[in-house]
């Protein structure tokens, strides 16, 4: 049937990993075949099952300094499965004796432990839904029903996570040593992705479709800029060809080059947004074409980030101008309320570790994005795609001044007392009086 199984139908994943398995397919005939599971309940499968799971990837941008546009039918996906909806279809799926590996990107909420999940209840968490599969496959299959384990989300050493959750559910539903030891023996890659996919074209859809000669609602943009960075011997390429790719690059250590994209890339990312936004900007291009809030973004990676990052300088400064440089990409208009999402978890991720390391006299570009982000947040007529938690905090009515106090002292939110420790809320409180008064350019321009 296949030998990938996906967790993730989603713009990324399908612009990365099922793209780079289609270009070894047209070019050598040896590319894999996959199968995605939704990791949710959502209706999106059906659009799938309708098209016979083909879809088109447009990738866009600067090659080597020449403008790219080229477009790709990806027809290397042989299901999509709900497995709320359809488990013996998702059962035959991960016991299928060709599969090879699993790869996820469940986003950076996905790989996550919960007590309250068991071995026979619901589907759980993704690292449950994993160790179900391979427990299902290790009682039919023994030692030949191992598959290797390929995780995308960008947290720190996802592959090693992933396996820790899963010999900790072994372990409470008091599974049998000889699988515990299945486990452990399956090879699991800790790994990092780099490629900005805005996703569907909504603005300009019908310019693509005209392209491609069909309307295509599975249609996903991105750039041409990709990188896939994976943690192990480069074994790997010969079970999966796809891997070959140059842009693949087998080390001994994800952890610098997670670090310096992570802290640059997404960092930027997480900070800019809720200032462009309220600013008025609504696309990242228009934001590093803006004199005001480039002169922001330039200053933050080289005074706040860049100087945290134990790399040598000179390649760092080359990457901040690389990632400028992608942002500014005309033929994607990746918008700011796309990476709003989760803003408080990617902040913490992203940019706190930076925030922590970098001098206390020298962070106020940080400072000001915290306090951009929690009045974005706290505009009514803003709408916040965020967790519950964040969601009902910024509900809850409080004068200003008590309510960002509250905000940058809660722990849950954080993991720290955020004044306590690092004085945030004083430093940070005449940033957000000015934001509040609508003075958001005036200040970037002090900073």
């Amino acid at each position: 049937m296949a030998t990938v199984l996906q967790f993730g139908e989603g713009n990324f994943i399908r612009s990365f990993i099922d793209y780079l398995i289609q270009l070894r397919q047209n070019a050598s005939g040896d590319g894999e075949s996959v199968v995605l599971v939704t990791p949710i309940d959502n209706p999106y499968w059906e659009t799938f099952r309708k098209r016979n799971c083909a879809y088109h990837t447009c990738v866009c941008g600067k090659v080597d300094g020449k403008a790219v546009k080229e477009y790709t039918l990806v027809n290397v996906v042989k299901d999509c499965v709900n497995p709320y909806r359809e488990f013996d279809r998702y059962e035959k799926a991960y016991l299928d004796p060709e599969l090879k590996v699993i790869i996820s990107n469940t986003t950076e909420a996905g790989i996550a432990f919960n007590a309250a999940d068991t071995l026979t209840g619901d589907l759980g968490t993704f690292p449950a839904k994993i160790t179900k599969i391979l427990y299902a496959r290790f009682k039919k299959y023994g030692e030949k029903g191992k598959v290797e384990l390929l995780p995308l989300e960008l947290i720190e050493k996802n592959g090693e996570t992933l396996k820790a959750y899963i010999l900790k559910y072994a372990d409470i539903w008091g599974l049998e040593d000889a699988f515990k030891d299945f486990v452990k023996s399956i090879k699991t890659y800790n790994t990092l992705v780099d490629k900005i996919v805005p996703g569907f074209p909504r603005a300009n859809a019908a310019e693509h479709f005209a392209q491609i000669g069909e309307e295509d609602p599975l249609l996903t943009v991105g750039e041409a800029f990709l990188s896939l960075v994976i943690e192990g011997d480069a074994s790997l390429k010969e079970k999966l060809p796809f891997l070959k790719d140059p842009r693949v690059t087998f080390t001994s250590s994800v952890k610098p080059y997670r670090e310096r994209k992570v802290k640059i890339l997404n960092g930027l990312h997480t900070a800019l947004a809720p200032i462009s936004l309220l600013a008025g900007v609504e696309i990242v291009r228009d934001a590093v074409n803006d004199k005001d809030l480039f002169a922001y973004a330039d200053a933050l990676a080289d005074k706040e980030i860049i100087p945290t990052i134990d790399m040598d300088k000179a390649d760092l400064l080359r990457f901040k101008k690389a990632v400028l440089e992608r942002f500014s990409n005309p033929y994607i208009d990746h918008l700011f309320m796309s990476i709003i999402l989760n803003s408080v978890s990617k902040w913490k991720t992203r940019l706190l570790p930076s925030f922590l390391a970098c001098d206390k006299e020298n962070r106020k570009h940080m400072l000001f994005a915290l306090a951009a982000l929690f009045c974005l947040y706290d505009d009514p007529s803003f709408s916040i795609n965020d967790d519950d938690a964040v969601k009902a905090f910024f509900a809850a009515q409080a004068p200003v001044e008590e309510k960002y106090e509250a905000f940058i002292r809660n722990q849950a939110f954080w993991g720290m007392d955020l004044e306590a420790t690092e004085g945030v809320f004083t430093a940070s409180l005449p940033y957000v009086k000015a934001i509040k008064d609508g003075k958001v350019r005036e200040t970037l321009k002090t900073l």
